[in-house]
């Protein structure tokens, strides 16, 4: 019988460390806190248009001992035979694709997909660096500079790409072993995500940062299975943003099993926003988590729920924008902020 792993990661070979040095340089491998190089290197052209869009650009890595952990057989090393292939969406600096690549030596391909070109150039310089440093080993192929790059050696090859994942990525899911998706992603794309993942191949291991059974937005049923090792909340793996351990979520496509996560495209439980306490004015804000705004008003959207007010009834209700469907009673995603008192309650009882 395996024995758990303990903590929020396993020791990484110290080879592959002095490889990512040589690619990344040594203050990239294995940053803390918020201001990580793929973070300084935003342009502002990026910056106003994240702006413009309500995206947010805040940005966390995968330490390396946290990918190890994750690469554990338990979790998901089982799926990783001769031949392999990972799939990392929404890779970053490359970092974490790169550690995959040079500690999975039974993996033959991996290939990352990032949409921010700051970042992704980051990548495709430590891929050409790598290939300096060991050419006896490798060497680069397939380079259109800005947009993808390949380093190839005996037999083997680390694709990265600029480009959005769901143009380019996610149309790769059903020749895939591994997908790793440690990225938050906005609330109108989880209908989209969802029916992509139904289309993966049978075995395939999942490692997300979001939990299944909230961003399954589709009517199709979900062949995902949390992997038993996983389901304790104390299974965390370390980030530069809390090296103590972050919550992740590993899950295994097994479609000869009954479905385990409810196929609920009208969920009630995501939220975007969360509570937070301001203790100079000792009260109550509402911290957004997509776009990292922040307000004291109470908010009247949470996921695709939102918040109506009903003249010939004289009471609030509760609209779920994708299907259409109202309903007088608070979703939790907002009973939670605070809407739970609103079922026939007059407008001009709310303060905000």
């Amino acid at each position: 019988m395996a024995v758990p792993v303990a903590g929020p990661g396993l020791p990484t070979p110290k080879e592959v460390l002095e490889r990512l040095v040589k690619a990344f340089g040594e203050t990239k491998v294995g940053e803390t806190g918020y201001n990580l190089a793929a973070t300084r290197c935003l342009s502002e052209a990026e910056k106003a248009e994240a702006r413009r869009q309500g995206s947010s650009l805040l940005y966390g890595e995968m330490l390396p001992d946290g990918v190890s952990k994750a690469l554990d057989l338990q979790r998901l090393g089982q799926a990783l035979a001769e031949n392999s292939t990972i799939l990392e969406l929404g890779m970053g600096s490359g970092t974490v694709a790169m550690q995959m690549f040079l500690q999975c030596p039974s993996v033959r391909k991996v290939v990352g997909v990032e949409v921010v070109r700051s970042r992704y150039s980051i990548a495709e310089a430590a891929l050409k660096r790598l290939a300096q440093e060991e050419p006896e080993q490798w060497r680069i192929t397939d380079h259109v500079a800005g947009q993808k790059i390949s380093l190839e050696g005996s037999g083997r090859v680390l694709q990265c790409h600029c480009a959005d994942f769901f143009s380019l990525g996610l149309d790769l899911v059903r020749q895939c072993n591994v997908i790793f998706f440690a990225v938050n992603i906005p609330w109108k794309l989880f209908p989209k995500l969802s029916q992509r993942f139904t289309e993966v191949k049978e075995g395939c291991r999942l490692f997300t940062y979001h939990r299944l059974d909230t961003v399954w937005w589709t009517e199709e049923p979900c062949p995902f299975h949390q992997v038993e090792v996983n389901v304790p909340e104390s299974d965390t793996f370390s980030t530069s943003w809390s090296p103590q351990g972050f919550r992740f979520y590993v899950y295994v496509c097994d479609r000869s099993r009954d479905a385990s996560i409810k196929v609920d495209p009208r969920n009630e439980t995501f939220s975007e926003w969360q509570v937070m306490w301001d203790e100079p004015s000792k009260c109550y804000f509402f911290h957004n988590q997509e776009t990292e705004s922040s307000q004291w008003e109470m908010p009247r959207t949470a996921g695709a729920w939102q918040v109506h007010w009903s003249e010939e009834y004289e009471a609030w209700f509760f609209v779920h924008g994708i299907s259409g469907h109202s309903q007088w009673e608070a979703p939790k995603c907002l009973a939670d902020l605070g809407w739970s008192w609103a079922y026939g309650t007059s407008a001009e009882t709310q303060v905000f």
